[in-house]
């Protein structure tokens, strides 16, 4: 079970979106539950849904000294197939618990190839304080069936994608006051450019 919540209009409490995830459910099944046209309830995409499942900003604060601007050691390519392997030596939910752990810089989290930040500069929005929308655990529970469903490789180039600032917001998914991180008024950016090259490589491979 997954829940999302955002806040509607100028008001101050918040609403809840609950999924019920079964073991083999696909994207594509989640979306189209979402874009029911209900009073009240946002218009999802596949992408964007992806992008806010992947999304850690709703379970953990990002530690500070992992936004800062840096000339990233690894590519992205390079980062995506290290930790593809070590996914599958480590195991799908022991690797995003470590994630997590390194994304809060929690003390004894493993150094290495796992911190994103070897790869690309997190952007500024993951370090804000905020408080979790949802526990660890659920966030490793759908994420283990999203890597299922998108692979280890398309799911860790997203979440990439994700931290470096590609994240979905308020006004992408038709929610006011736009510029919002959705489920947060904190400031964020979308960046459509950069899902399109994402998008065309993947077109490219097959």
């Amino acid at each position: 079970m997954v829940c999302y919540h955002y806040r509607r209009g100028r008001g101050k409490r918040p609403i809840s979106l609950f999924l019920s995830l079964p073991e083999n459910s696909a994207t594509g099944e989640l979306n189209s539950i979402l874009k029911r046209k209900e009073v009240g309830v946002p218009h999802f995409t596949e992408d964007n849904l992806q992008r806010i499942i992947i999304n850690p900003f709703y379970a953990i604060t990002v530690a500070p000294q992992l936004i800062e601007e840096h000339e990233p050691p690894m590519s992205e390519a390079e980062w995506v197939q290290a930790n593809a392997s070590l996914m599958r030596e480590m195991g799908t939910e022991r690797w995003l618990r470590q994630l997590l752990d390194v994304l809060e810089g929690k003390v004894g989290a493993p150094e290495g190839p796992i911190n994103p930040s070897q790869a690309v500069n997190i952007d500024p929005v993951f370090a804000a304080e905020h408080p979790p929308l949802i526990e660890r655990e659920m966030w490793v529970d759908v994420n283990v069936m999203q890597i299922r469903n998108m692979g280890a490789e398309g799911w860790l180039g997203q979440l990439l994608d994700v931290l470096n600032g590609d994240i979905v917001t308020a006004e992408e998914v038709g929610l006011a006051p736009p510029g919002g991180t959705f489920g947060y008024g904190v400031p964020g950016r979308s960046n459509p450019q950069r899902r399109g090259k994402k998008k065309r490589r993947k077109r490219h491979h097959r």
